[in-house]
């Protein structure tokens, strides 16, 4: 739910779109706002200073407020960094899929703001010098993503990759490429995949399943329907039970594309006598779990370390040139073959 500020912020914006405001025309008085969105005098000069400071709207002493000819959209140097993201400053040291960093390494204020937060008050993410940092963003966030593109706030994604905005994130078509150079040699004649379903809750796994394809496609490495098991794993204990399907013929090598089904599918085999490296070999996309060295496994893992260094560039990026521009940056994974 927005705010009362958000509310008059984003009324007064859409009447400028539409030219219910124009150029050079006066925007309602404090206290005509007061009135039409009942709300206090503070509200809608902490509103009105939003818009301001955004260079939308200028003041002529004794007159008013007014819609600038042309929006003022020259950044300053940078002086905060809003990070938004779902874990606390405290837990950045330890979080697993989060960029690891010290927040008073910047030599900036550094304020951690929740989603949800970000969302509800999204007035206090702008501004000409500040920069915000999405930690992880889903598609749920890209309304709140597109509001600041279109007011020109510094903005960048961590371990996303939306089209249009300045990024860094993993190049998992390269660590595919890399890692079906080995796992093409190892034992078993077909290739089977273990993957989650794309839904709105992994924004990810649309890019990771498309690269993971034109990866296998550019080697000939052909991925049968029956040999696919790509499902929402709401119950993964109790669903995981269908990949027995790719046992039926020994050797077989399986690409498990999501962390959280590795378990349960050694689990799985385990029940059913089967052993890792010897039955089956394995390609692990992201393995966060301490596993006995297995024969035969291909893992693929995202370097979150550098993530924090391409971060700290981008920071100094913007330092020198203000306005920063196009940054992306795509880290290629490491790949590691265990047991071989």
């Amino acid at each position: 739910m927005l705010s009362k500020k958000s509310i008059v912020i984003e009324t007064l914006l859409q009447e400028i779109r539409e030219g219910k405001i124009t150029p050079g025309e006066f925007i309602p008085s404090r206290n005509q706002l007061m009135h039409r969105f009942h709300c206090s005098r503070t509200v809608v000069e902490n509103a009105i200073a939003v818009l301001t400071g955004q260079g939308l709207l200028a003041g002529k002493q004794g007159k008013g407020t007014f819609v600038r000819q042309t929006a003022k959209n020259n950044f300053e140097p940078l002086r905060k960094i809003n990070v938004i993201s779902r874990y606390d400053a405290k837990s950045f040291s330890s979080a697993i899929n989060c960029v690891q960093f010290d927040i008073n390494d910047f030599g900036l204020p550094v304020e951690v703001i929740s989603p949800a937060r970000a969302n509800a008050e999204s007035e206090i993410l702008t501004g000409n010098d500040v920069l915000n940092v999405h930690i992880n963003p889903d598609f749920q966030q890209l309304p709140l993503l597109n509001y600041l593109k279109e007011r020109d706030v510094r903005q960048i994604l961590i371990n996303r990759e939306f089209d249009g905005f300045d990024r860094i994130y993993t190049d998992t078509l390269t660590g595919f490429r890399q890692g079906l150079e080995f796992f093409r040699n190892l034992p078993g004649r077909e290739i089977c995949l273990l993957a989650r379903a794309p839904e709105i809750q992994y924004p990810y796994q649309t890019s990771r399943l498309l690269s993971f394809y034109q990866a296998c496609a550019e080697r000939s490495l052909p991925i049968t329907e029956k040999n696919t098991m790509i499902h929402p794993f709401r119950k993964i204990e109790k669903e995981i039970v269908s990949v027995k399907k790719f046992f039926q013929t020994l050797p077989v090598k399986i690409a498990v594309l999501n962390p959280e089904l590795i378990l349960p599918l050694l689990n799985l085999a385990a029940g059913s006598g089967l052993q890792p490296g010897k039955d089956f070999s394995l390609l692990l996309f992201d393995c966060f779990l301490e596993l006995p060295e297995i024969l035969n496994t291909v893992v693929i893992r995202q370097k979150y370390d550098f993530f924090y260094g391409e971060l700290k560039r981008y920071v100094n990026t913007l330092d020198e040139n203000c306005n920063g521009g196009n940054f992306t940056a795509a880290i290629p994974p490491e790949v590691t073959v265990t047991g071989t």
